[in-house]
């Protein structure tokens, strides 16, 4: 059993500079949560879920087009703190979002309601609000460049390497499906790249399988 109070320490820089009493709140209102895989933790008609602390596994922050087409923003890994699931606790800071867990995961979630008692009263909380947002913006800032910018094929060559590099293996297991939800493309166009891939000797595909060759 891990020690929250000590993830606390790890993760929030403000932790230590709160006084007793609002560190024994922070650990009061917070609870350890666990995910399965696929399952939604926050959508955009979700209620305010609150911060997202991540212990292990990880999740996937996306937003979603009404034909049900998806691009990913984001990925939150272990330690990783999701402000968005906590945003609608603030006047006019609200964000049409999805988080999702990528695997069997679990996570600490601390009430949005506290978070926003400690931001208004510490300033510390406050600053370290405003560069976890600001960070994640340039993220999305990224993703937006990538998919203005670049072709797709440069980002499905871009996507599987980075894949290969978080997992260390040449074979991914992933879906075609899975890699146009990521890239905000249709399962379609992507297994027409992947094939051509496949012709220039760059990846092998077999279901639910991509192995890099020479990409």
């Amino acid at each position: 059993m891990f020690n929250k109070e000590y993830i606390f320490e790890e993760t929030l820089p403000f932790f230590k500079k709160l006084s007793e009493e609002e560190k024994s709140e922070l650990i009061l209102k917070s609870s350890v949560v666990k995910y399965e895989k696929g399952e939604i933790v926050h959508s955009k008609n979700s209620s305010c879920t609150g911060l997202l602390v991540t212990i292990s596994g990880n999740f996937r922050v996306f937003i979603s087009a009404p034909s049900g087409r998806q691009i990913t923003l984001f990925k939150l890994y272990d330690r990783d703190v999701c402000m968005l699931s906590a945003s609608c606790a603030f006047t006019n800071l609200t964000y049409d979002v999805n988080l999702e867990s990528q695997s069997n995961s679990e996570a600490i979630i601390i009430d949005s309601s506290l978070i926003k008692k400690l931001s208004s009263s510490n300033f510390e909380v406050m600053n370290y609000i405003l560069n976890l947002t600001q960070d994640k913006l340039s993220e999305v800032m990224y993703i937006l460049e990538q998919a203005t910018f670049f072709s797709l094929d440069e980002r499905i060559t871009n996507y599987l390497l980075e894949q290969s590099r978080y997992t260390d293996s040449c074979l991914l297991y992933i879906t075609h499906e899975n890699i146009a939800n990521e890239l905000g493309s249709s399962r379609e166009v992507i297994s027409r790249i992947l094939k051509k891939f496949e012709k220039e000797g760059k990846i092998e595909v077999s279901r639910g399988k991509v192995k890099l060759i020479n990409l």
